[in-house]
C-alpha cells in the first residue's frame, strides 16, 4: 500500500512560548514523589523516608526541563547511591521520561534560549507580532486543500498556543487583547478562523468578561477551545462553556482513558493518542466511543492520530507511520475526519 502523509490542519502560531504547568508537565514534588515510589519497588535495604529523603537531595531544586535534561546523571547518582544496577537506573529514567509527555514543553527545554523560545518553559515569553505577521497569510492553497479533504470550503485554520498557552498567569489581559482579539477581527485576521487552545478556559472565561466589561465582544471566528486527557480533566468542559465564544471545541490528545462527556455546547472534538517514546496505550474503543457522543450531541469528530502505542480489542496495531496518523494504515471505519460546518460560514 503505497503510504499518504495526511496533514489535519493548515497552520499554528504561538503569540506566547511556555505554560506554567498542567498534566503533561507536572511539578518537579510530583516527580520526586514519583521517583520514590519507583525506588520503594526497587531492591533496597533503605526505608520508604530515607529513600524520599535522597530523592529530594538528588534532585535539589531543578525545574521540571532539569530533571528531565539531567535524567541520565539523576538515575546513576540514585542507583549508586543504593547500590542498584544499570536495570534499575533504566527503570527511574523512564520514571522521568513518562513524566515529561508535553510535547512543547520537551522542545522548550532543548530549545531553551534559543531564538523563539522561553528562557525557561514553565517562565512564558511574550512574543509580539507573530499573529498580526500570520494574520497576512493568504487563503489556503489547491494543493493544502487537496491533501485536506475535510476542510473544503474552509478558511486557513490556525492553532494558537499549541506550543504553550497564552492564558497562563502571567500573560496580562491587555497583552491578549492586542495581540489575540484586535489581530483576529484586523482586516487581515478576518479572513482566517483562529482555534485558540488553552489547559485553562477558567481563565479563558474570566478574559471573556473582561473583554466585554471593555465593550469588545469575542469574535466570531476564534474558536475557544480546551485539552481533556482523563475524567480527572473534564471539568475543563463545564469551564469552556462559560467562554463567551461562538465556537467551542476539545482536544483530547493525548488520550489516556475511556471518557464519557458532556458535549452540551461543545462543537468540535479531535482526539488522538501520545506520539511520545514512551507513550501509554491509546485503545481504539475509547476513541470510536466519544465519536458516538459527539453523533449523539451533534458535535463534529476528528481522529487524528493513533500516537505510538494504539491497540484495538487488547492487541497492538503495527503501524509503519510512527505518530500513526496515516489513515491510509486504518480500517476504514475509523476514518472520520470532520470540522463542523459553521466552521466554513465562519469568516
Amino acid at each position: 500500500m503505497k503510504k499518504t502523509k495526511i496533514q489535519w490542519c493548515h497552520s499554528t502560531i504561538n503569540p506566547v512560548m511556555g505554560c506554567d504547568g498542567c498534566e503533561l508537565w507536572p511539578s518537579p514534588a510530583k516527580v520526586k514523589r514519583e521517583l520514590a515510589q519507583a525506588l520503594i519497588t526497587l531492591p533496597t535495604n533503605t526505608s520508604a523516608t530515607d529513600l524520599r529523603k535522597l530523592v529530594y537531595e538528588v534532585v535539589g531544586d531543578r525545574g521540571l526541563s532539569g530533571i528531565y535534561s539531567g535524567r541520565e546523571e539523576i538515575a546513576a547518582e540514585l542507583a549508586a547511591k543504593l547500590g542498584l544496577d544499570k536495570k534499575a537506573m533504566r527503570v527511574l529514567v523512564d520514571v522521568i521520561r513518562m513524566a515529561a509527555k508535553c510535547y512543547a514543553g520537551l522542545l522548550g527545554t532543548f530549545r531553551a534560549g534559543h531564538k523563539g523560545y522561553a528562557d525557561t518553559f514553565i517562565q512564558p515569553k511574550l512574543y509580539p507580532g507573530r499573529m498580526a505577521a500570520a494574520a497576512k497569510w493568504g487563503s489556503p492553497t489547491d494543493a493544502e486543500r487537496e491533501v485536506k479533504p475535510w476542510l473544503a470550503g474552509a478558511p486557513r485554520m490556525l492553532f494558537v498556543s499549541d506550543m504553550g498557552d497564552a492564558l497562563s498567569r502571567s500573560v496580562p489581559f491587555s497583552y491578549l487583547k492586542q495581540e489575540i482579539v484586535d489581530v483576529v477581527v484586523s482586516e487581515a485576521g478576518n479572513k482566517h478562523l483562529w482555534l485558540w487552545l488553552t489547559k485553562r478556559p477558567s481563565r479563558m472565561a474570566e478574559f471573556g468578561r473582561w473583554l466585554l466589561k471593555q465593550g469588545v465582544q469575542w469574535p466570531d471566528n476564534l474558536v475557544a477551545m480546551t485539552t481533556v486527557t482523563s475524567q480527572a480533566t473534564a471539568g475543563r468542559v463545564n469551564e469552556l462553556r462559560k467562554v463567551p465564544s461562538k465556537f467551542k471545541g476539545l482536544s483530547i490528545e493525548p488520550l489516556f482513558t475511556e471518557l464519557n462527556l458532556d458535549l452540551s455546547g461543545i462543537d468540535w472534538c479531535i482526539v488522538g493518542g501520545g506520539s511520545d517514546v514512551l507513550a501509554e496505550p491509546f485503545h481504539l474503543e475509547w476513541a470510536l466511543g466519544l465519536r458516538d457522543q459527539c453523533r449523539k450531541a451533534g458535535a463534529a469528530f476528528f481522529l487524528k492520530q493513533l500516537g505510538k502505542n494504539p491497540m484495538f480489542k487488547d492487541q497492538p496495531l503495527e503501524l509503519e507511520d510512527r505518530h500513526g496518523d496515516d489513515w491510509a494504515e486504518w480500517h476504514p471505519s475509523w476514518r472520520t475526519r470532520e470540522i463542523p460546518d459553521g466552521f466554513r460560514r465562519a469568516v
